[in-house]
Formats: structure tokens, C-alpha cells, sequence
């Protein structure tokens, strides 16, 4: 089983503090939403897990990161990339690419110095494709694809990590109401969360409630909570962490939170 722990991690850009102690786990079978206000270290916070701020840690030797039991630090670049995957909140590509060409790039871990992809890693990326929506678009250039598009073409490669533990930041980001639940869907499928950890920034709350089970938020003066989704998600503390009133409403056995 996979697990990414944090203990008393502390967070900080300039002089603001985004998180004072985190200690939570993340681990195979469950699927973590971040919720908290614009602002407030999400994005941060994911880059910090993804080993992307190895100095804040440095920093603070109070502070802890481990993926499998291993610290964070001492895990080299490769091997890290075989254990988590992350999808960033926005691509910038610089230079043309084919779509085929760019879903490889997530076998690269796998691979050794100058190693080409074979056809088993170009065939398990085209069923990805597939599965993303994106069959037949393998020779595209990425420039042409629209923002939706490239949104799957990137869960795309992230999937092709074959990575235990994904961290996604906003990955309906750009998607319409169809792509978002199919998406949601395919790594929230109970076959998938057998082999997978997740967990992703989201700011639809109602999404958060319908396919996460567990919930971290992110307040903006340090201060964070996390627990199960059951006990986490109700009116009062998405007020409190929203800074803005939001009401429950149930009806036909079903819930959804609303702003008032």
C-alpha cells in the first residue's frame, strides 16, 4: 500500500505562513480533496508534496515528507517519479508536439538513458487516449488542441507515470460539465482507488462532496483541518473556510451546498 505522510510541516512564502503544522496521510484507496480560498497555499502545498520545495524543508527540520516510509529528500528524481505523479494547474507548451509524443513523455521514468519508448508503451498510451476521449487525435499537434483537451492530454501522461500516488491541482480546470464527471469518475472507479492514492485541489465543492472521501482545508491564516469527507463537509465549516455563507440543501436524497 502507498502513503504519503506529512508531520508538522510548516509552509511559508515571504513572510506568510500557509500552513503551520500539517500532519495528515494520504494513502492507497483514498481520494483527498484540498479546499480553501484563492490564495491560500493549495497549489503550494501540492508542489511541497511533489518534492518541488525540498528548501522549506531544509528550512525546518521539525518538518517531515515521506513517500513509502522514505523521506522525501532522499529519493532521487527518478525514483520519485515512479512513485508519484503530479498534474501542474496549467501547461505551457513552448514547442510543437504530437499528441502521441507528448502522452509518452509519461514513460520516461520508466526508461533507461537513451532508451525509446517500444510499442507496449505506445500501445498502453493510446488506450489511455482512448479512455481520456482523445482516439484517433495521436498526431495532433498539441498547439491545436482547446483548453479542454489539453487538460485530458495531460491526465493523460500523468496516468502513463503508472504512479501509485497522483496529486492533480484543479483537474476539471478548463472541462465542461461531461469531461469533468468523466474524469472524476475514472480515477474515483473503486478498481482504480485499489491501486492509486490521490489527492487534488478542486473548487467546486458539490464535485469535492460527490467523489472524495476524505477533505483537507486550507484556511488563510495557517491554520488547516482534515478528516473524513462525511465529517468535514457541512455548511459551517465551508463557511468558515470560504470566509463567505453557504448554505445545505437536501432534497430527493441528495445534498448540495449552495452560497446564500
Amino acid at each position: 500500500m502507498a502513503s504519503l505522510v506529512t508531520k508538522n510541516l510548516k509552509l511559508q512564502i515571504a513572510q506568510r505562513t500557509l500552513c503551520e503544522s500539517l500532519s495528515f496521510e494520504i494513502c492507497t484507496g483514498q481520494t483527498w480533496a484540498i479546499l480553501g480560498k484563492n490564495g491560500a497555499g493549495k497549489t503550494t502545498l501540492l508542489h511541497s508534496l511533489a518534492g518541488l520545495n525540498k528548501q522549506q524543508l531544509d528550512n525546518n527540520k521539525a518538518s517531515a515528507i515521506t513517500i513509502n516510509g522514505q523521506a522525501i529528500q532522499d529519493i532521487n528524481r527518478q525514483q520519485l517519479a515512479q512513485q508519484l505523479g503530479m498534474l501542474l494547474q496549467d501547461f505551457q507548451d513552448v514547442f510543437p508536439a504530437t499528441v502521441l509524443d507528448t502522452a509518452l513523455i509519461g514513460r520516461h521514468p520508466h526508461l533507461k538513458a537513451w532508451q525509446w519508448p517500444d510499442n507496449k508503451d505506445i500501445d498502453f498510451v493510446k488506450h489511455l487516449l482512448k479512455q481520456m476521449g482523445l482516439a484517433g487525435y495521436e498526431q495532433r499537434d498539441i498547439t491545436s488542441l482547446s483548453g479542454g483537451e489539453r487538460r485530458r492530454l495531460g491526465l493523460v501522461t500523468l496516468l502513463g507515470q503508472q504512479t501509485e500516488i497522483l496529486l492533480l491541482d484543479e483537474p476539471v480546470n478548463h472541462l465542461d460539465i461531461a469531461h469533468q464527471h468523466q474524469l472524476l469518475k475514472y480515477i474515483t472507479a473503486e478498481e482504480f482507488k485499489q491501486e492509486h492514492a490521490v489527492a487534488m485541489v478542486l473548487h467546486d465543492i458539490n464535485l469535492a462532496k460527490q467523489y472524495c472521501d476524505h477533505v483537507l482545508f486550507i484556511y488563510d491564516d495557517g491554520i488547516t483541518q482534515a478528516g473524513t469527507a462525511e465529517d468535514m463537509l457541512n455548511a459551517e465549516n465551508l463557511t468558515e473556510v470560504y470566509g463567505y455563507p453557504i448554505s445545505k440543501i437536501t432534497t430527493d436524497n441528495k445534498t448540495v451546498f449552495t452560497t446564500n
